[in-house]
């Protein structure tokens, strides 16, 4: 596996980078819907003039997130074609813009991958453009617009991948598997902002909220994973004894990780924030927690894009 590594050139090196920025833009819009209909649940009907200016404060810092990650997802999503593109051409970069392989990849599956992605940012952006208050006319059309984007970004990835040889279930598998990585791996970058901007006690009501929560996405998460797994795996050996499965055992290990941090979270710092009125050092040491457990879960996305793009199950071999 460290010989596949570094054989691996900058032409393959850059499509992984590409592909890494794309996992990071749709875990920021389903992270970030999460997030939105999570505060929006906490909230009481009848907000004070100060709640909804609150409210409204965190629904502009969680547009502009997913915004962001809407336009360098997309970005990355078409310079990603155009070096799938030269990669088929097999003619370095010069093949990057080939009009026949254009044409013939923009008909094939990975142009409709494409389509459905851009597709996808492009409602979040859409969405953004929704006026700022909150009325019910205003927030179906935003939630109605985010939903109908995570719908794609999902849809986008049971058409490319080594589980479209699996079938349909394997299909709609990672689409829930993808929605629950985007929830988890997305919602940090919130949690990890409002550690810095919002009073302990509702602080702790989100975190507590996202906790429980958690435990059935992380649950989804390991099932959806646990049944591709066995899928693409032809005997439970080949974990340790192919490349690809070193790569997801590696994966694993660094997901444990994290779950663990998660964990600390929940059961030793989250439970300390009801004391912290005045002392900003709880919130403080939860925030520099999210803020590792982000960092790792860059590592997971950066090793998800080189294992889906170098290696491969043996079962397609």
């Amino acid at each position: 596996m460290i010989d596949l590594i570094g054989q691996t050139n900058p032409f393959d090196l850059v499509a992984i980078i590409t592909k890494w920025i794309i996992y990071g833009g749709v875990a920021s819009v389903i992270g970030g819907l999460f997030m939105m209909m999570l505060i929006t649940g906490l909230e009481s009907k009848r907000l004070t003039h100060k709640q909804e200016q609150g409210l409204l404060t965190q629904y502009r810092e969680l547009t502009r997130y997913m915004c962001k990650g809407a336009i360098i997802g997309g970005g990355a999503v078409v310079v990603n074609f155009y070096l799938q593109v030269g990669s088929f051409a097999e003619d370095g970069w010069a093949g990057l813009f080939d009009p026949t392989m254009s044409e013939l990849l923009w008909l094939s599956d990975l142009g409709s991958s494409v389509a459905w992605r851009i597709t996808g940012f492009s409602l979040v952006l859409l969405a953004a453009l929704i006026p700022n208050k909150l009325n019910r006319t205003n927030r179906f059309f935003l939630f109605s617009l985010l939903l109908i984007a995570t719908v794609c970004l999902a849809y986008s990835f049971t058409l490319i991948g080594h589980s479209t040889e699996l079938g349909k279930f394997a299909k709609w598998l990672v689409a829930l598997h993808v929605v629950a990585i985007g929830v988890w791996i997305g919602s940090l970058l919130p949690l990890w902002s409002m550690c810095g901007c919002l009073a302990s006690e509702q602080l702790k009501q989100y975190m507590e909220s996202f906790g429980r929560l958690a435990m059935f996405i992380v649950a989804i998460v390991a099932l959806t994973g646990g049944i591709l797994l066995t899928q693409l795996l032809q005997t439970p050996m080949e974990i340790i004894t192919s490349n690809y499965g070193l790569g997801i055992l590696i994966k694993l290990s660094i997901i444990a990780l994290i779950l663990m941090i998660a964990a600390l979270n929940k059961f030793n710092l989250v439970p300390g924030l009801s004391a912290s009125d005045n002392d900003p050092r709880p919130s403080l040491l939860l925030k520099r927690s999210i803020g590792v457990e982000i960092l790792i879960a860059c590592l997971i996305l950066s090793i998800t894009a080189f294992v889906s793009s170098v290696l491969g199950p043996k079962i397609f071999s």
